[in-house]
């Protein structure tokens, strides 16, 4: 392989940790994100010696499912030009930790602990990644069946065309 789709649609799983991790097999060296507490200063978190094994060049699958551990992965990618296109939607901007706290009266409150920002210094959570070729997908009404194309996918496929061709 000499280029890499990478598709973190529908992702909204997994740990922080695990989404720089995951960064850190792409970037050498750089700002993958800065993790902001609400009580306490902002830590930036960097890749270090022996990051960035995987040299080929990234393209990014995004819609607007893709949050958390994923956005951090993505915004890492992005924001160090390690993926040259982030292809689909914007994604939904949930890229903090939360703690329930429980209230005197029994109810609960989630409460944002921390938020992430990207390598840039922009805010994650609550704003999304905007993609770099916006694709519009249709909204499939409950019940029908999905499309049988994948425009996201097919427009990535396209411009990976457009590139080696060039």
């Amino acid at each position: 392989a000499t280029r890499l789709v990478v598709d973190v649609r529908r992702t909204s799983g997994g740990s922080y940790e695990g989404g720089l991790t995951l960064a850190r097999l792409f970037v050498p060296n750089g700002t993958l994100a800065t993790r902001e507490p609400r009580s306490g200063q902002p830590e930036k978190i960097t890749a270090g010696t022996g990051d960035g094994s995987v040299t080929m060049p990234v393209v990014l699958l995004i819609d607007n499912g893709t949050s958390g551990a994923a956005e951090l992965f993505a915004s890492a990618l992005v924001g160090n030009k390690r993926a040259t296109d982030m292809i689909g939607e914007r994604t939904i901007g949930r890229a903090g930790e939360q703690k329930l706290v429980k209230l005197p009266d029994g109810s609960g409150l989630w409460l944002t602990t921390t938020k992430y920002l990207t390598p840039g210094g922009t805010p994650l959570h609550e704003k999304g990644l905007e993609p770099t070729v916006a694709v519009d997908v249709p909204d499939v009404e409950f019940g029908q069946p999905e499309p049988t194309s994948d425009a996201i996918l097919e427009k990535a496929l396209e411009r990976l065309t457009e590139k080696k061709a060039a």
